[in-house]
Protein backbone atom coordinates (compact mmCIF):
# COMPACT_ATOMS: atom_id res chain seq x y z
CA UNK A 1 0.00 0.00 0.00
CA UNK A 2 2.86 2.30 0.50
CA UNK A 3 4.65 1.47 -2.61
CA UNK A 4 1.28 2.24 -4.38
CA UNK A 5 0.96 5.64 -2.67
CA UNK A 6 4.37 6.22 -3.08
CA UNK A 7 4.41 5.95 -6.69
CA UNK A 8 0.18 8.18 -7.23
CA UNK A 9 2.72 10.57 -5.38
CA UNK A 10 4.88 10.76 -8.72
CA UNK A 11 3.33 13.54 -10.88
CA UNK A 12 1.40 15.25 -7.98
CA UNK A 13 4.35 18.37 -7.92
CA UNK A 14 6.42 18.31 -10.74
CA UNK A 15 5.41 18.96 -14.62
CA UNK A 16 7.93 17.33 -16.98
CA UNK A 17 7.19 18.34 -20.72
CA UNK A 18 6.44 15.86 -23.38
CA UNK A 19 4.82 15.01 -26.42
CA UNK A 20 1.51 15.03 -24.62
CA UNK A 21 2.49 17.03 -21.42
CA UNK A 22 -1.02 17.80 -20.24
CA UNK A 23 -1.87 15.64 -17.14
CA UNK A 24 -3.91 15.64 -14.15
CA UNK A 25 -1.66 18.50 -12.51
CA UNK A 26 -3.37 20.30 -15.61
CA UNK A 27 -6.51 19.27 -14.84
CA UNK A 28 -6.35 19.96 -11.53
CA UNK A 29 -4.77 23.62 -11.35
CA UNK A 30 -7.21 24.68 -13.90
CA UNK A 31 -10.33 23.47 -11.94
CA UNK A 32 -9.59 25.07 -8.31
CA UNK A 33 -11.09 28.39 -7.89
CA UNK A 34 -9.91 31.32 -5.01
CA UNK A 35 -13.06 33.40 -5.05
CA UNK A 36 -11.53 36.91 -4.91
CA UNK A 37 -13.02 41.00 -5.94
CA UNK A 38 -13.78 43.63 -4.28
CA UNK A 39 -12.53 44.52 -1.43
CA UNK A 40 -15.42 43.97 1.14
CA UNK A 41 -16.13 40.51 -0.35
CA UNK A 42 -12.44 39.67 0.48
CA UNK A 43 -12.65 41.33 3.84
CA UNK A 44 -15.32 39.44 5.28
CA UNK A 45 -14.01 36.11 3.90
CA UNK A 46 -15.92 36.04 0.62
CA UNK A 47 -19.19 34.78 2.51
CA UNK A 48 -21.40 36.88 0.69
CA UNK A 49 -24.17 34.55 -0.50
CA UNK A 50 -27.11 34.94 1.35
CA UNK A 51 -25.85 38.66 2.20
CA UNK A 52 -26.42 39.52 -1.33
CA UNK A 53 -26.38 43.16 -2.75
CA UNK A 54 -22.07 42.40 -3.34
CA UNK A 55 -21.23 42.27 -7.13
CA UNK A 56 -18.56 39.84 -6.32
CA UNK A 57 -21.37 37.16 -5.16
CA UNK A 58 -22.84 37.07 -8.08
CA UNK A 59 -19.77 34.19 -9.32
CA UNK A 60 -21.02 32.49 -5.92
CA UNK A 61 -24.93 32.36 -5.68
CA UNK A 62 -26.23 34.44 -8.29
CA UNK A 63 -29.65 35.03 -6.32
CA UNK A 64 -27.35 37.71 -4.15
CA UNK A 65 -28.09 40.15 -7.11
CA UNK A 66 -32.08 40.12 -6.39
CA UNK A 67 -30.71 42.38 -3.27
CA UNK A 68 -29.64 44.81 -5.01
CA UNK A 69 -32.28 48.14 -4.73
CA UNK A 70 -30.02 50.75 -6.20
CA UNK A 71 -27.94 50.33 -9.21
CA UNK A 72 -23.85 50.47 -8.76
CA UNK A 73 -20.62 50.69 -10.67
CA UNK A 74 -17.89 49.00 -8.54
CA UNK A 75 -14.13 49.16 -9.54
CA UNK A 76 -11.27 47.21 -7.65
CA UNK A 77 -8.12 48.89 -9.80
CA UNK A 78 -5.46 47.66 -7.10
CA UNK A 79 -4.59 44.50 -5.82
CA UNK A 80 -0.82 43.50 -4.03
CA UNK A 81 -0.08 40.74 -3.26
CA UNK A 82 3.34 39.60 -1.10
CA UNK A 83 4.10 36.01 -1.06
CA UNK A 84 6.23 34.45 0.66
CA UNK A 85 7.53 30.81 0.41
CA UNK A 86 9.90 28.41 1.82
CA UNK A 87 11.18 24.91 1.12
CA UNK A 88 13.23 22.06 3.17
CA UNK A 89 15.09 19.77 0.88
CA UNK A 90 17.61 17.26 2.68
CA UNK A 91 17.37 19.84 5.72
CA UNK A 92 18.44 22.42 3.87
CA UNK A 93 15.99 25.30 4.09
CA UNK A 94 15.69 28.36 1.08
CA UNK A 95 13.36 31.32 1.30
CA UNK A 96 11.82 33.08 -1.52
CA UNK A 97 9.95 36.56 -1.41
CA UNK A 98 8.00 38.48 -4.11
CA UNK A 99 5.20 40.68 -5.07
CA UNK A 100 2.67 41.02 -7.49
CA UNK A 101 0.11 44.23 -8.90
CA UNK A 102 -3.19 43.07 -10.41
CA UNK A 103 -6.57 44.13 -10.87
CA UNK A 104 -9.00 41.78 -9.83
CA UNK A 105 -12.73 43.08 -10.54
CA UNK A 106 -15.28 45.40 -12.47
CA UNK A 107 -18.77 45.22 -12.85
CA UNK A 108 -21.83 47.17 -12.48
CA UNK A 109 -25.40 46.06 -11.61
CA UNK A 110 -28.51 47.53 -12.92
CA UNK A 111 -31.77 47.63 -10.62
CA UNK A 112 -34.93 48.23 -12.03
CA UNK A 113 -38.14 48.30 -10.14
CA UNK A 114 -41.61 46.91 -10.59
CA UNK A 115 -45.09 48.11 -10.70
CA UNK A 116 -46.34 48.62 -6.68
CA UNK A 117 -48.87 46.35 -7.17
CA UNK A 118 -46.43 43.34 -8.44
CA UNK A 119 -45.02 40.76 -6.00
CA UNK A 120 -42.19 41.15 -7.74
CA UNK A 121 -40.33 43.68 -6.00
CA UNK A 122 -37.43 44.65 -8.24
CA UNK A 123 -35.15 43.03 -11.73
CA UNK A 124 -31.61 42.73 -11.88
CA UNK A 125 -29.09 42.77 -14.54
CA UNK A 126 -25.42 42.35 -13.61
CA UNK A 127 -22.02 41.72 -15.69
CA UNK A 128 -18.41 42.23 -15.29
CA UNK A 129 -15.22 39.99 -14.00
CA UNK A 130 -14.05 39.09 -11.07
CA UNK A 131 -10.55 37.31 -10.57
CA UNK A 132 -11.43 33.33 -9.58
CA UNK A 133 -8.17 32.34 -9.76
CA UNK A 134 -4.50 33.56 -8.85
CA UNK A 135 -1.52 31.65 -10.37
CA UNK A 136 1.41 34.78 -9.68
CA UNK A 137 4.21 32.83 -7.15
CA UNK A 138 7.82 32.10 -6.65
CA UNK A 139 9.46 29.45 -5.02
CA UNK A 140 13.29 27.96 -4.77
CA UNK A 141 14.18 24.50 -3.49
CA UNK A 142 18.08 24.07 -2.63
CA UNK A 143 19.80 21.14 -0.84
CA UNK A 144 22.44 17.92 -1.93
CA UNK A 145 21.11 15.01 -3.09
CA UNK A 146 21.20 11.77 -1.25
CA UNK A 147 23.15 9.69 -3.86
CA UNK A 148 20.57 10.80 -6.78
CA UNK A 149 20.24 12.40 -9.91
CA UNK A 150 17.48 13.55 -12.31
CA UNK A 151 19.55 11.71 -15.23
CA UNK A 152 18.41 8.43 -12.56
CA UNK A 153 15.15 9.16 -14.51
CA UNK A 154 16.08 9.79 -18.19
CA UNK A 155 18.40 6.64 -17.72
CA UNK A 156 15.26 4.40 -16.75
CA UNK A 157 13.30 5.89 -19.33
CA UNK A 158 16.17 5.36 -22.27
CA UNK A 159 16.23 2.12 -21.56
CA UNK A 160 12.71 1.57 -21.09
CA UNK A 161 12.22 2.75 -24.84
CA UNK A 162 12.25 0.96 -27.68
CA UNK A 163 11.97 3.30 -29.98
CA UNK A 164 14.94 6.18 -31.06
CA UNK A 165 15.07 8.80 -28.35
CA UNK A 166 14.89 11.17 -30.62
CA UNK A 167 11.25 10.21 -30.92
CA UNK A 168 10.99 8.58 -27.61
CA UNK A 169 12.62 11.93 -25.64
CA UNK A 170 12.91 15.18 -27.94
CA UNK A 171 12.42 16.57 -24.25
CA UNK A 172 14.33 14.62 -21.64
CA UNK A 173 16.33 11.38 -22.88
CA UNK A 174 17.60 13.00 -26.42
CA UNK A 175 18.29 16.53 -24.49
CA UNK A 176 20.14 14.33 -22.16
CA UNK A 177 22.11 12.72 -24.95
CA UNK A 178 23.18 15.40 -27.33
CA UNK A 179 24.98 16.97 -24.35
CA UNK A 180 27.26 13.93 -23.50
CA UNK A 181 24.52 13.16 -20.15
CA UNK A 182 23.43 10.42 -21.53
CA UNK A 183 25.44 7.61 -22.88
CA UNK A 184 25.49 4.42 -24.37
CA UNK A 185 27.06 1.06 -23.36
CA UNK A 186 27.15 -1.26 -26.45
CA UNK A 187 28.66 -3.94 -24.50
CA UNK A 188 25.33 -4.30 -22.20
CA UNK A 189 23.80 -3.27 -24.43
CA UNK A 190 21.91 -0.31 -22.18
CA UNK A 191 22.51 3.58 -21.40
CA UNK A 192 24.14 5.10 -18.74
CA UNK A 193 24.89 8.49 -17.26
CA UNK A 194 28.27 9.31 -15.27
CA UNK A 195 25.68 11.11 -12.73
CA UNK A 196 23.64 8.15 -11.88
CA UNK A 197 23.52 7.83 -8.32
CA UNK A 198 25.91 10.42 -7.47
CA UNK A 199 25.59 13.18 -4.65
CA UNK A 200 24.57 16.66 -6.26
CA UNK A 201 23.82 20.03 -5.38
CA UNK A 202 20.61 20.12 -6.94
CA UNK A 203 18.24 23.21 -6.93
CA UNK A 204 15.06 24.52 -8.82
CA UNK A 205 13.99 27.88 -9.28
CA UNK A 206 9.68 28.01 -10.36
CA UNK A 207 8.19 31.02 -11.33
CA UNK A 208 4.42 30.95 -12.58
CA UNK A 209 2.31 33.80 -13.31
CA UNK A 210 -1.10 34.68 -14.62
CA UNK A 211 -4.29 34.12 -13.92
CA UNK A 212 -8.39 33.16 -14.20
CA UNK A 213 -10.70 35.75 -14.95
CA UNK A 214 -14.31 35.37 -15.66
CA UNK A 215 -16.68 37.46 -16.91
CA UNK A 216 -20.31 37.38 -15.53
CA UNK A 217 -23.63 37.83 -17.23
CA UNK A 218 -26.34 37.62 -14.24
CA UNK A 219 -29.99 38.12 -14.12
CA UNK A 220 -32.16 37.94 -11.01
CA UNK A 221 -35.27 38.96 -9.33
CA UNK A 222 -36.41 39.85 -6.19
CA UNK A 223 -40.43 38.09 -4.90
CA UNK A 224 -42.06 39.65 -1.78
CA UNK A 225 -38.82 40.36 -0.18
CA UNK A 226 -38.40 36.95 0.81
CA UNK A 227 -37.25 35.07 -2.04
CA UNK A 228 -34.68 35.96 -4.22
CA UNK A 229 -33.59 33.65 -7.35
CA UNK A 230 -30.34 34.72 -9.82
CA UNK A 231 -28.70 33.03 -12.61
CA UNK A 232 -25.68 33.73 -13.72
CA UNK A 233 -23.31 32.66 -17.16
CA UNK A 234 -19.47 32.37 -16.19
CA UNK A 235 -16.72 32.67 -18.84
CA UNK A 236 -13.45 32.10 -17.44
CA UNK A 237 -10.33 33.44 -19.04
CA UNK A 238 -7.22 30.90 -18.59
CA UNK A 239 -3.91 33.05 -19.02
CA UNK A 240 -1.03 30.86 -17.38
CA UNK A 241 2.96 30.65 -17.28
CA UNK A 242 5.15 28.50 -16.04
CA UNK A 243 9.04 28.94 -15.50
CA UNK A 244 11.65 26.54 -13.93
CA UNK A 245 15.10 26.35 -13.71
CA UNK A 246 16.39 23.26 -12.72
CA UNK A 247 20.33 22.47 -11.82
CA UNK A 248 22.88 19.59 -10.75
CA UNK A 249 26.70 20.68 -9.58
CA UNK A 250 29.15 18.62 -8.85
CA UNK A 251 30.66 20.52 -5.71
CA UNK A 252 33.14 17.91 -4.88
CA UNK A 253 34.71 17.31 -8.35
CA UNK A 254 33.83 13.92 -7.86
CA UNK A 255 32.91 13.35 -12.04
CA UNK A 256 35.37 13.57 -13.66
CA UNK A 257 35.17 16.84 -16.27
CA UNK A 258 31.61 17.20 -15.32
CA UNK A 259 30.88 20.93 -13.52
CA UNK A 260 27.14 21.43 -14.15
CA UNK A 261 23.93 21.36 -16.24
CA UNK A 262 20.89 23.18 -16.13
CA UNK A 263 17.72 22.63 -17.43
CA UNK A 264 14.93 25.79 -18.10
CA UNK A 265 11.50 24.85 -19.17
CA UNK A 266 8.88 27.36 -20.44
CA UNK A 267 4.95 26.21 -20.41
CA UNK A 268 2.14 29.08 -21.95
CA UNK A 269 -1.47 28.08 -21.64
CA UNK A 270 -4.40 30.15 -22.26
CA UNK A 271 -8.32 29.58 -22.97
CA UNK A 272 -11.85 30.26 -22.54
CA UNK A 273 -14.76 28.37 -21.26
CA UNK A 274 -18.31 28.60 -20.00
CA UNK A 275 -20.44 27.75 -17.09
CA UNK A 276 -24.25 28.21 -15.54
CA UNK A 277 -24.88 29.39 -12.43
CA UNK A 278 -28.10 29.31 -10.59
CA UNK A 279 -28.90 30.14 -6.97
CA UNK A 280 -31.95 30.96 -4.33
CA UNK A 281 -32.20 32.53 -1.44
CA UNK A 282 -35.35 32.38 1.28
CA UNK A 283 -35.55 35.25 4.02
CA UNK A 284 -38.29 33.86 6.59
CA UNK A 285 -38.05 36.56 9.13
CA UNK A 286 -36.17 39.86 8.71
CA UNK A 287 -33.34 38.71 10.63
CA UNK A 288 -32.12 35.83 8.65
CA UNK A 289 -31.72 34.72 5.53
CA UNK A 290 -30.62 31.25 3.89
CA UNK A 291 -30.03 30.33 0.42
CA UNK A 292 -28.80 27.62 -2.27
CA UNK A 293 -26.24 27.43 -5.60
CA UNK A 294 -25.38 25.39 -8.17
CA UNK A 295 -22.83 25.48 -10.46
CA UNK A 296 -22.17 23.58 -13.79
CA UNK A 297 -18.88 22.41 -14.53
CA UNK A 298 -16.60 24.83 -16.38
CA UNK A 299 -16.15 23.51 -20.29
CA UNK A 300 -13.15 24.47 -21.72
CA UNK A 301 -13.61 23.88 -25.09
CA UNK A 302 -10.01 25.00 -26.36
CA UNK A 303 -7.44 25.19 -24.53
CA UNK A 304 -3.62 25.43 -25.81
CA UNK A 305 -0.10 25.15 -24.33
CA UNK A 306 3.02 26.26 -25.82
CA UNK A 307 6.23 24.87 -24.17
CA UNK A 308 9.73 23.70 -24.79
CA UNK A 309 12.96 22.35 -22.62
CA UNK A 310 16.66 24.02 -22.93
CA UNK A 311 19.35 22.28 -21.57
CA UNK A 312 22.76 23.19 -21.10
CA UNK A 313 25.81 21.16 -19.84
CA UNK A 314 29.13 22.50 -18.62
CA UNK A 315 32.45 20.63 -18.72
CA UNK A 316 35.62 21.31 -17.77
CA UNK A 317 36.87 21.45 -21.75
CA UNK A 318 33.88 23.33 -23.36
CA UNK A 319 29.88 23.41 -23.22
CA UNK A 320 27.23 21.21 -24.85
CA UNK A 321 23.82 22.62 -25.14
CA UNK A 322 20.24 21.71 -27.06
CA UNK A 323 16.61 22.64 -27.18
CA UNK A 324 13.50 20.91 -27.65
CA UNK A 325 11.52 22.12 -30.79
CA UNK A 326 8.35 24.62 -29.34
CA UNK A 327 5.35 22.72 -29.21
CA UNK A 328 2.16 23.25 -29.34
CA UNK A 329 -1.15 21.12 -28.48
CA UNK A 330 -4.92 22.10 -28.39
CA UNK A 331 -7.24 20.05 -25.70
CA UNK A 332 -10.35 20.33 -24.00
CA UNK A 333 -10.76 20.07 -20.15
CA UNK A 334 -14.07 19.96 -18.01
CA UNK A 335 -14.16 20.89 -14.28
CA UNK A 336 -15.95 19.61 -10.96
CA UNK A 337 -19.61 20.43 -10.26
CA UNK A 338 -19.55 22.80 -7.39
CA UNK A 339 -22.77 22.84 -4.58
CA UNK A 340 -22.87 25.95 -1.94
CA UNK A 341 -25.01 26.75 1.02
CA UNK A 342 -25.61 29.94 2.70
CA UNK A 343 -26.70 31.19 5.49
CA UNK A 344 -26.77 35.19 6.87
CA UNK A 345 -28.26 36.61 10.27
CA UNK A 346 -28.80 40.13 10.31
CA UNK A 347 -29.01 42.44 13.27
CA UNK A 348 -30.75 45.53 13.21
CA UNK A 349 -29.48 46.27 9.63
CA UNK A 350 -26.19 47.37 11.24
CA UNK A 351 -24.27 44.00 11.44
CA UNK A 352 -24.55 40.97 9.71
CA UNK A 353 -22.98 37.61 10.65
CA UNK A 354 -22.26 34.89 7.58
CA UNK A 355 -21.31 31.18 6.83
CA UNK A 356 -20.77 29.26 3.44
CA UNK A 357 -20.11 25.66 2.65
CA UNK A 358 -19.05 24.69 -0.52
CA UNK A 359 -18.10 21.33 -1.89
CA UNK A 360 -16.21 20.31 -5.30
CA UNK A 361 -14.92 16.80 -6.01
CA UNK A 362 -11.72 17.09 -7.90
CA UNK A 363 -11.83 13.51 -9.24
CA UNK A 364 -14.58 14.74 -11.77
CA UNK A 365 -12.41 16.39 -13.79
CA UNK A 366 -11.74 15.57 -17.34
CA UNK A 367 -8.98 15.45 -20.04
CA UNK A 368 -10.08 15.48 -24.07
CA UNK A 369 -8.82 15.83 -27.32
CA UNK A 370 -9.77 14.98 -31.07
CA UNK A 371 -6.53 12.66 -31.41
CA UNK A 372 -5.66 11.73 -27.64
CA UNK A 373 -7.88 9.74 -25.39
CA UNK A 374 -6.16 10.76 -22.06
CA UNK A 375 -7.07 7.70 -20.39
CA UNK A 376 -4.66 7.06 -18.34
CA UNK A 377 -4.57 10.80 -16.97
CA UNK A 378 -8.38 10.44 -16.57
CA UNK A 379 -7.74 7.74 -14.71
CA UNK A 380 -4.83 9.49 -12.57
CA UNK A 381 -7.28 12.29 -11.36
CA UNK A 382 -10.10 9.77 -10.60
CA UNK A 383 -6.92 7.68 -8.23
CA UNK A 384 -5.34 11.36 -7.09
CA UNK A 385 -7.93 13.73 -6.35
CA UNK A 386 -11.39 14.14 -4.51
CA UNK A 387 -13.51 15.96 -2.63
CA UNK A 388 -12.68 19.11 -1.42
CA UNK A 389 -14.93 20.83 1.52
CA UNK A 390 -14.72 24.62 2.08
CA UNK A 391 -16.20 26.86 4.76
CA UNK A 392 -16.23 30.39 4.45
CA UNK A 393 -17.09 33.14 7.60
CA UNK A 394 -17.42 36.53 8.04
CA UNK A 395 -19.11 39.64 9.38
CA UNK A 396 -19.51 43.05 9.23
CA UNK A 397 -20.51 45.84 11.42
CA UNK A 398 -21.02 49.82 11.08
CA UNK A 399 -19.54 51.96 13.24
CA UNK A 400 -21.63 54.69 12.57
CA UNK A 401 -23.21 56.15 9.23
CA UNK A 402 -20.51 55.87 7.05
CA UNK A 403 -17.78 53.35 8.16
CA UNK A 404 -17.52 49.67 8.87
CA UNK A 405 -15.34 47.22 9.73
CA UNK A 406 -15.75 43.73 8.74
CA UNK A 407 -13.73 40.35 9.48
CA UNK A 408 -13.65 36.95 7.63
CA UNK A 409 -11.88 33.23 7.54
CA UNK A 410 -11.78 31.02 5.00
CA UNK A 411 -10.83 27.33 5.01
CA UNK A 412 -9.94 24.48 2.14
CA UNK A 413 -9.80 20.76 3.09
CA UNK A 414 -7.15 18.69 0.98
CA UNK A 415 -8.18 17.90 -2.33
CA UNK A 416 -5.67 14.67 -1.85
CA UNK A 417 -6.88 10.87 -1.67
CA UNK A 418 -4.72 9.14 0.62
CA UNK A 419 -2.80 11.42 2.35
CA UNK A 420 -0.25 11.75 -0.78
CA UNK A 421 -0.14 15.50 0.05
CA UNK A 422 -2.13 18.02 2.02
CA UNK A 423 -3.06 21.23 0.04
CA UNK A 424 -5.59 22.46 2.70
CA UNK A 425 -5.00 26.11 3.38
CA UNK A 426 -6.72 28.93 6.29
CA UNK A 427 -7.54 31.83 4.89
CA UNK A 428 -7.81 35.13 7.85
CA UNK A 429 -8.60 38.71 6.91
CA UNK A 430 -10.05 41.51 7.47
CA UNK A 431 -11.46 45.37 6.13
CA UNK A 432 -12.59 48.51 6.53
CA UNK A 433 -15.36 50.54 4.51
CA UNK A 434 -16.73 54.05 4.08
CA UNK A 435 -20.57 54.41 2.62
CA UNK A 436 -22.40 57.31 1.65
CA UNK A 437 -25.61 57.01 -0.26
CA UNK A 438 -24.07 57.04 -3.31
CA UNK A 439 -20.16 56.14 -2.66
CA UNK A 440 -18.00 53.63 -1.15
CA UNK A 441 -14.50 53.17 -0.71
CA UNK A 442 -13.25 49.95 1.11
CA UNK A 443 -9.91 48.53 2.15
CA UNK A 444 -9.00 44.98 2.75
CA UNK A 445 -6.01 42.74 4.16
CA UNK A 446 -5.81 38.57 4.07
CA UNK A 447 -3.08 36.09 4.69
CA UNK A 448 -3.70 32.85 3.38
CA UNK A 449 -1.44 30.10 4.55
CA UNK A 450 -0.90 26.96 2.77
CA UNK A 451 1.43 23.62 2.35
CA UNK A 452 2.46 21.07 0.20
CA UNK A 453 4.88 18.54 -0.82
CA UNK A 454 6.96 19.19 -4.19
CA UNK A 455 9.28 16.35 -6.05
CA UNK A 456 12.17 17.59 -8.15
CA UNK A 457 11.65 14.31 -10.08
CA UNK A 458 10.38 10.86 -9.82
CA UNK A 459 10.32 10.05 -6.03
CA UNK A 460 11.27 6.70 -6.41
CA UNK A 461 14.54 8.12 -6.65
CA UNK A 462 14.49 11.29 -5.04
CA UNK A 463 13.28 12.74 -1.45
CA UNK A 464 9.84 15.34 -1.36
CA UNK A 465 10.74 18.89 -0.29
CA UNK A 466 8.38 20.44 2.14
CA UNK A 467 7.10 23.83 0.95
CA UNK A 468 5.19 26.21 2.53
CA UNK A 469 3.49 29.89 1.35
CA UNK A 470 2.10 32.68 2.95
CA UNK A 471 0.40 34.75 1.02
CA UNK A 472 -0.66 38.60 2.20
CA UNK A 473 -3.48 40.05 0.09
CA UNK A 474 -4.20 44.13 -0.02
CA UNK A 475 -7.41 45.30 -1.98
CA UNK A 476 -8.73 48.84 -2.62
CA UNK A 477 -12.28 49.09 -4.01
CA UNK A 478 -14.37 52.07 -4.76
CA UNK A 479 -18.01 52.10 -6.24
CA UNK A 480 -20.82 54.44 -6.80
CA UNK A 481 -24.40 53.99 -6.47
CA UNK A 482 -27.33 55.43 -8.80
Amino acid sequence: MKKGIFLISFILCIFFLNTKGQNDIDAFRFSQTDWSGTARFIGAGGAFGAVGAEFSALATNPASIGVFKKSEVTFTPLVVTIMNSSSSYNKNLSKYLSNNYHLSNAGVVLAFSTKETSNWKGVQFGFGYNRIADFNNELRIEGTSANSSIMDEFVNAANQSSRDLSESGPFDTYLAWNTWLLDYDSTQGTYYSPLEKQSLKQSKYIHTSGSIDEMNFSLGGNYGDKLYLGGTIGVPFINYIEKSTYEEVDETDSIGGFENFEMEDYLYTRGTGINFKIGLLYQPVDFMRFGFAFHTPTFFNSLKDTYRRDLIANYSDRTYSDESPEQYYRYKLTTPLRIMGNLAFFIKKRAFISAEYEFANYGMSSLFANDYSFSDENQDIRNKYGAQHSVRVGGEVALNENFLIRLGYNYKSSPYKENINDGSSHTASGGIGFRSKSFFLDLAYALKLSKEKYWLYNPIYVNAAETEYAYHKIALTAGFKF
